[in-house]
């Protein structure tokens, strides 16, 4: 039996090895809607604050906004805080002197995903500079160290396997008749509340580390601890952590099982620990959060079930299967996965469709591509079961022993693609290209300046230097735009004076392409210019 539980806790390992780096960094799960100043924006003066304005709440504690001037220097701000809602964060900002700045920051959303992001913005408008270049001078620093993030994918695989094992199989021990003997089971689950509490106490440290782009000492910063503890994801993962110290105690009080007040406060604290991963995960960005947290537990629910019937049954060995207690434990265990498979499977695919809004898109990201992997391996897992089934039924309970060791280890398979893909967004990033440009004709010069540069709604900035000087005012701005490839005529765009030949407006593209953008300058009563580019929208 102890070789059987050294062979389970180095297939552990193993798993967390080969899957833990599958944590990649995540760029785009909360999208940048808007910011003040806008990307590519030229203003006339200085900015009293940045403004960050995102398509999903964001924990504003632990943002980062930070800013460069034209040399690479970098200038200081005010702490970053909570806008309007919660989504939204903002840092006030002092006087700055006309020239390019670089904006860089960095932000964590409610379902624990961190994001990063730059955009550059002018003030006065006379060409100072390039502001991509500056990005790229000044971006590095915005993300952790590689192994912060590798270990971040061991911890989140540690944790979620040993609570599926420590309950999951927990829950089974419980119903293990005495006559089969309890001391592998035993073991299992105590090598498996190891990893539940080991995997969660590093996963809250690496999860601060990552959050600050800092290095594995981040991760043991008192300091970074305090700004995690107000945060969703710092709070589901103490109190996992608690909770996995509250399930070892309940294990050193395991003579007290045939009491009901132990056997409601162990199923209590497992279901709490399940909670955590559902209210700390994607579904805690979608809407209504309380009804998809509710599925996810149920599917996380009946996974741990499953899988931790599986490994107490295969930890239990061919002879304990052999005797008539056996025999009922094994029929007992396929009549609960007949019911946990159907939920397993509504469940995820209920998820799916929500979270990548659809499956037409769903290779087009590192989770649905890793989901695709997922479905194959639990497609094999479901393939195994069967055979498990039809020997249960034919050839008795010891004949399935094998196949019960192949679907736990491939159920360590599916939860070690699932902790990867709690790293990755669902959804592919959305298409963004700033655009920029300096016009001219007859002496008169206009930058025009266009973002996010999407389908839908934009923001559109235009600064005229006429050829008397920029003091010389002009008469009017107007523009308006068409797509002649889809045959879609011109629409005007509504501008606003914003001060001397300063003109902002909004603008909406209905469908990507290459738009022409006409800005027709009315100099002044008898002189009119007319400019002309192209928009490319993705």
């Amino acid at each position: 039996m102890a070789r059987r539980s050294l062979r389970v806790i180095a297939l552990l390992a193993f798993v967390a090895a080969a899957l833990g780096g599958q944590a990649q960094p995540v760029f785009a799960h909360a999208g940048l809607e808007a910011s003040t100043p806008s990307a590519n924006s030229v203003l006339e003066e200085s900015p009293t604050e940045i403004v960050l304005d995102f398509d999903e709440a964001v924990e504003a504690d632990l943002a980062s906004i930070s800013l460069f001037d034209g040399n690479s220097a970098a200038i200081e701000l005010g702490a970053p805080a909570a806008g309007a809602d919660d989504t939204v964060v903002q840092a006030p900002v002092p006087a700055l002197d006309d020239g390019v700045y670089a904006v860089i920051w960095r932000v964590t959303s409610t379902d624990g995903h961190v994001i990063d992001g730059a955009f550059s913005f002018q003030v006065g408008t006379a060409v100072v500079g390039d502001g991509q270049q500056l990005i790229d001078e000044v971006r590095g620093g915005v993300r952790a160290e590689a192994v912060v993030r590798w270990w971040y994918g061991v911890a989140r695989f540690l944790s979620l396997a040993g609570a599926i094992c420590l309950i999951g199989s927990g829950w089974w021990l419980l119903r293990w008749p005495a006559t089969l003997g309890r001391r592998g089971p035993r073991r299992m689950v105590a090598g498996a509340w190891l990893a539940l509490l080991v995997g969660s106490a590093a996963a809250f440290g690496l999860f601060g580390a990552e959050a600050v782009a800092g290095s594995l000492a981040d991760a043991l910063s008192p300091s970074t601890w305090g700004d995690l503890a107000t945060t969703q994801t710092g709070r589901m993962l103490l109190v996992r952590v608690v909770l996995a110290a509250v399930l070892g105690v309940l294990l050193l009080l395991g003579r007290q099982r045939q009491q009901g007040w132990w056997r409601s406060a162990t199923f209590t604290a497992g279901l709490f620990t399940l909670y955590t991963f559902s209210a700390s995960g994607h579904p805690n960005s979608l809407e209504p959060a309380t009804l998809w947290i509710a599925v996810d537990l149920v599917h996380l629910g009946a996974i741990t079930v499953w899988i931790g019937g599986l490994f107490a049954i295969a930890i239990a060995g061919r002879a304990a299967l052999s005797e008539p207690d056996g025999i009922r434990m094994a029929r007992r265990f396929s009549t609960a996965a007949a019911i946990c498979v159907p939920l397993i499977i509504g469940t995820g695919v209920a998820q799916t469709l929500q979270l990548a809004g659809g499956l037409d898109d769903i290779t087009a990201t590192d989770w649905g591509r890793l989901l695709l992997t997922k479905v194959t391996v639990v497609v094999a897992l479901l393939a195994v079961a069967g055979v498990s089934r039809w020997l249960l039924r034919h050839d008795g309970a010891a004949s399935i022993w094998r196949t019960v060791m192949a679907e736990a280890a491939l159920g360590m398979v599916v939860v070690g693609i699932a902790a990867g893909m709690v790293a990755l967004p669902p959804e592919p990033p959305v298409a963004a290209r700033p655009f920029a440009e300096q016009l001219a004709a007859n002496g008169l010069i206009a930058i025009v300046s266009l973002s996010p540069g999407v389908v839908g709604g934009n923001e559109v900035h235009i600064t005229v230097t006429p050829p008397g000087g920029s003091i010389t005012p002009i008469a009017s701005v107007a523009a308006r735009v068409s797509l002649p490839s889809a045959a879609v005529p011109n629409a005007p765009v509504t501008l606003v004076k914003e001060g001397v030949n300063h003109y902002s407006g909004s603008v909406t593209f209905p469908r990507s392409g290459d738009w022409t953008l006409e800005v027709v300058i009315q100099v002044t009563a008898t002189e009119t210019a007319l400019l002309s580019t192209t928009v490319p929208i993705p």
